[in-house]
């Protein structure tokens, strides 16, 4: 029962989301007059707020889906992903909301896609790492094993360094500070891991 009612819970979100994508994200804002655009800028104040209200009723859903994904594995899962995809859609209504310059729009889509660059090298990382602990007996294979690790390691850190810089300044400017602590938090916890391995 649990289950079914945070599935309409996801889909009434949803359906809240999609309305206000359409209505704000894919709307041509051209105004005519002074009018018009004083207008629209009370419009935009009230759809923002609407939008920051939503939020303590995300992190309830997501907190409840947790709770039930760790105790009924088969139900949460499936939860779970409904819900990355009513998080993703909901950080972007927040970012588009949050906009007072064009470049914090900018500076939040160079960080993810950083984030996906360096994500991709630690899956290879990752990857490299595994295939050096079944090595047989062999002198040649443990040097091949070492310097195709070595090549991979030889990837530059100016990419991690972007991501930290981007990453504060949003968190810098107010711009989603908790999405934005979390996954640079994993994406650290991450490469510290393999960087140990």
């Amino acid at each position: 029962e649990k289950a079914v009612n945070l599935k309409k819970d996801l889909a009434e979100m949803q359906e809240w989301m999609t309305q206000a994508e359409e209505e704000y994200l894919e709307k041509d804002f051209e105004y005519k007059s002074p009018e018009e655009l004083e207008n629209a800028v009370e419009e935009m104040k009230r759809a923002k707020e609407d939008v920051l209200q939503k939020e303590v009723r995300v992190k309830i859903l997501k907190d409840n889906i947790k709770m039930l994904a760790a105790k009924v594995p088969s139900s949460g899962q499936d939860l779970a992903t409904e819900l990355n995809v009513v998080l993703e859609n909901y950080q972007l209504l927040c970012v588009f909301f949050y906009l007072e310059h064009a470049e914090v729009w900018s500076c939040w889509i160079e960080l993810l896609q950083y984030l996906d660059l360096e994500t991709a090298w630690l899956n290879n990382l990752e990857e490299r790492v595994q295939m050096t602990g079944n090595l047989p007996d062999k002198l040649d294979a443990v040097n091949d094993a070492l310097e195709s690790l070595e090549s991979v390691l030889r990837h530059p850190a100016d990419n991690r360094t972007q991501i930290r810089e981007l990453g504060q300044t949003l968190i810098d400017g107010g711009i989603l500070d908790d999405i934005i602590s979390e996954k640079l938090e994993a994406f650290n916890a991450r490469y510290e891991e393999l960087s140990h391995l």
